[in-house]
Protein backbone atom coordinates (compact mmCIF):
# COMPACT_ATOMS: atom_id res chain seq x y z
CA UNK A 1 0.00 0.00 0.00
CA UNK A 2 2.60 2.54 -1.05
CA UNK A 3 0.73 4.12 -3.95
CA UNK A 4 -0.64 7.67 -3.52
CA UNK A 5 -4.23 6.42 -3.52
CA UNK A 6 -3.32 4.01 -0.74
CA UNK A 7 -1.76 6.83 1.27
CA UNK A 8 -5.12 8.58 1.01
CA UNK A 9 -6.87 5.46 2.32
CA UNK A 10 -4.40 5.07 5.19
CA UNK A 11 -4.78 8.76 6.07
CA UNK A 12 -8.54 8.31 6.27
CA UNK A 13 -8.14 5.16 8.35
CA UNK A 14 -5.77 6.95 10.71
CA UNK A 15 -8.30 9.77 11.14
CA UNK A 16 -11.16 7.35 11.78
CA UNK A 17 -9.15 5.45 14.37
CA UNK A 18 -7.99 8.63 16.10
CA UNK A 19 -11.34 10.44 15.91
CA UNK A 20 -12.01 9.85 19.61
CA UNK A 21 -8.48 10.82 20.61
CA UNK A 22 -8.45 13.44 23.33
CA UNK A 23 -5.07 14.80 22.25
CA UNK A 24 -5.54 17.82 20.04
CA UNK A 25 -1.92 17.70 18.83
CA UNK A 26 -2.22 14.07 17.68
CA UNK A 27 -5.47 14.70 15.83
CA UNK A 28 -4.17 17.92 14.28
CA UNK A 29 -1.07 16.11 13.03
CA UNK A 30 -3.22 13.35 11.50
CA UNK A 31 -5.39 15.98 9.78
CA UNK A 32 -2.29 17.76 8.41
CA UNK A 33 -0.91 14.46 7.10
CA UNK A 34 -4.27 13.70 5.47
CA UNK A 35 -4.25 17.03 3.66
CA UNK A 36 -0.67 16.38 2.49
CA UNK A 37 -1.91 13.05 1.11
CA UNK A 38 -4.43 15.02 -0.96
CA UNK A 39 -7.62 14.72 1.08
CA UNK A 40 -10.16 17.52 0.86
CA UNK A 41 -11.73 19.08 3.92
CA UNK A 42 -14.90 17.12 3.27
CA UNK A 43 -12.96 13.85 3.11
CA UNK A 44 -11.21 14.69 6.39
CA UNK A 45 -14.55 15.50 8.03
CA UNK A 46 -16.07 12.25 6.73
CA UNK A 47 -13.15 10.18 7.99
CA UNK A 48 -13.47 11.74 11.44
CA UNK A 49 -16.98 10.23 11.66
CA UNK A 50 -15.71 6.91 10.24
CA UNK A 51 -17.13 7.46 6.75
CA UNK A 52 -15.74 7.85 3.23
CA UNK A 53 -17.09 8.82 -0.15
CA UNK A 54 -15.28 5.81 -1.69
CA UNK A 55 -16.75 2.32 -1.25
CA UNK A 56 -13.37 0.56 -0.87
CA UNK A 57 -12.19 3.11 1.67
CA UNK A 58 -15.48 2.77 3.55
CA UNK A 59 -14.86 -0.97 3.74
CA UNK A 60 -11.35 -0.38 5.11
CA UNK A 61 -12.68 2.08 7.70
CA UNK A 62 -15.39 -0.35 8.80
CA UNK A 63 -12.83 -3.12 9.27
CA UNK A 64 -10.38 -0.87 11.07
CA UNK A 65 -12.97 0.53 13.45
CA UNK A 66 -14.39 -2.94 14.17
CA UNK A 67 -10.87 -4.15 15.01
CA UNK A 68 -10.27 -1.14 17.24
CA UNK A 69 -13.52 -1.81 19.09
CA UNK A 70 -12.82 -5.53 19.41
CA UNK A 71 -16.16 -6.41 17.80
CA UNK A 72 -15.54 -9.85 16.27
CA UNK A 73 -18.93 -10.04 14.57
CA UNK A 74 -18.46 -6.62 12.96
CA UNK A 75 -14.90 -7.61 11.96
CA UNK A 76 -16.11 -10.71 10.14
CA UNK A 77 -18.86 -8.76 8.39
CA UNK A 78 -16.49 -5.91 7.44
CA UNK A 79 -13.87 -8.33 6.16
CA UNK A 80 -16.43 -10.12 3.98
CA UNK A 81 -17.66 -6.77 2.63
CA UNK A 82 -14.11 -5.56 1.95
CA UNK A 83 -13.36 -8.70 -0.06
CA UNK A 84 -16.59 -8.18 -2.02
CA UNK A 85 -15.43 -4.62 -2.74
CA UNK A 86 -12.29 -5.96 -4.37
CA UNK A 87 -9.72 -5.74 -1.60
CA UNK A 88 -7.31 -8.66 -1.45
CA UNK A 89 -6.43 -10.81 1.52
CA UNK A 90 -2.96 -9.26 1.54
CA UNK A 91 -4.47 -5.77 1.65
CA UNK A 92 -6.71 -6.77 4.54
CA UNK A 93 -3.72 -8.21 6.40
CA UNK A 94 -1.91 -4.92 5.83
CA UNK A 95 -4.89 -2.99 7.22
CA UNK A 96 -5.09 -5.26 10.26
CA UNK A 97 -1.40 -4.76 11.02
CA UNK A 98 -1.73 -1.00 10.49
CA UNK A 99 -4.61 -0.88 12.99
CA UNK A 100 -2.72 -2.98 15.54
CA UNK A 101 0.29 -0.66 15.32
CA UNK A 102 -1.81 2.49 15.64
CA UNK A 103 -4.11 1.46 18.49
Amino acid sequence: MAEPSNERILSQLRLALLSDCGCEDTLSKAEDEARLAGLSGAEVDAALVERSFDVRTSAVLALGCALKNGDLSACAKAEKHALACGLTGDELDFVKNFVRQLV
